[in-house]
């Protein structure tokens, strides 16, 4: 990757990167970390000082550098100063490097130019998506253990959802399921939207109680290993009326459709136009969803996301969502979605169990 982005050095400070490079996640503060690669030198972490033995004992980067906070007497930051000491170690100071440009603050950005005055910065946003898409055995068995995790937490909520329970009620039924279960944390606040809330798919939960004959609109991630999983389903609270069946048959209809065309050749965009197609057909594209897939991995919203537009092709070890969801401003919403691997041969394996028409 760096051969064809023409750089000599990186400084990742994007903590999932970092993660996905050095094997340590920082958990303080997202930037106050950095990891320095060269292709001729020892790679390098360097993170604040009290989480040097966590980086030591997760890294497999031999080089771990820590920092205590700034004296006054001091010109640069300590962790500017071991930036610059790291640059003049790895030779770095007058070359092209690959940053993040996408992540790091505009300010960072020109201490880095202030600091650097002879090196050129190039961005390696992309080029890093990229490296990450694809998983290996070992990340995707990770995955694997969240979509279960997630799977737990998804059967907690369909026991626990009546009406009279608050949404938040049922979030903390579903995170503790989900600890129970193993995880460490949660990708995104457990959704739980009732009624007309449930017209934001991604809406945390709220005080709100929940009615009879309402749509339910249930989003879980859970994290195993820091790596992500995703999971969303929608039931109703009663029996559900033509109109909530209509809004369901479509986000069905659309998410199947779109799951069996995937074949060896099929790119991310296919799988948005599949889906804009029923809506289309059925007359709702005016209130579809714009969220129609995404990338899974260290983090529950990542490359590949789909759109018309994106026409990166799918390839073996990618995992991603194909989902969508319709919302009238009356009903509420419907939202469902798969997650899907790609494996060789352009074979494709749904990684969750529960099926989508619970309605």
């Amino acid at each position: 990757m760096m051969t064809r982005a023409e750089i000599n050095g990186i400084l990742l400070f994007d903590p999932f990167n970092i993660r996905y490079l050095t094997g340590y996640k920082p958990t303080c503060v997202a930037g106050s970390s950095v990891a320095v690669l060269a292709p001729d030198n020892e790679p390098l972490l360097i993170v604040p000082h009290e989480e040097y033995e966590l980086a030591k004992a997760n890294s497999w980067f031999r080089n771990v550098l820590s920092y205590s906070p700034q004296k006054k007497e001091e010109i640069h930051s300590p962790f500017f100063g071991c930036i610059h000491d790291a640059i003049n170690q790895h030779n770095l100071q007058a070359v092209d490097i690959g940053i993040e440009l996408d992540f790091i603050s505009a300010r960072r950005f020109e201490d880095l130019k202030r600091l650097f005055p002879d090196a050129g910065f190039k961005n390696i946003t992309v080029p890093m998506n990229e490296l990450r898409m694809v998983k290996d055995d070992i990340e995707i068995e990770k995955i694997q253990g969240a979509v279960q995790t997630a799977e737990n937490g998804l059967l907690a909520a369909l026991e626990f959802i009546q009406p009279g329970i608050s949404e938040i009620e049922v979030a903390a039924e579903v995170e503790r399921t989900l600890r129970r279960a193993g995880a460490t944390n949660t990708g995104y606040p457990t959704v739980i939207a009732s009624g007309t809330r449930a017209t934001c798919p991604y809406i945390p939960a709220s005080r709100r109680e929940i009615g009879a004959d309402e749509l339910v609109v249930i989003s879980i991630s859970a994290i195993n290993d820091d790596y992500c999983s995703k999971i969303t389903r929608t039931i109703v609270t009663g029996k559900p009326s033509k109109k909530q069946q209509a809004l369901f048959k479509c986000t069905f209809d659309a998410v199947s459709a779109a799951r069996s065309q995937l074949n060896p050749e099929t790119h991310v965009r296919d799988i948005a136009l599949s889906i804009r197609r029923i809506a289309e057909d059925k007359g709702y594209i005016e209130v579809l969803s714009q969220q129609m897939g995404t990338g899974v991995g260290l983090q529950p919203h990542e490359p590949p996301h789909v759109s018309t537009s994106n026409e990166t092709p799918l390839l073996p070890g990618m995992v991603f969502t194909i989902e969508t969801g319709f919302f009238d401003p009356n009903l509420g919403g419907v939202h469902l979605g798969d997650m899907i691997l790609c494996q060789k041969g352009g074979v494709y394996t749904t990684l969750n169990q529960i099926a989508l028409d619970l309605i």
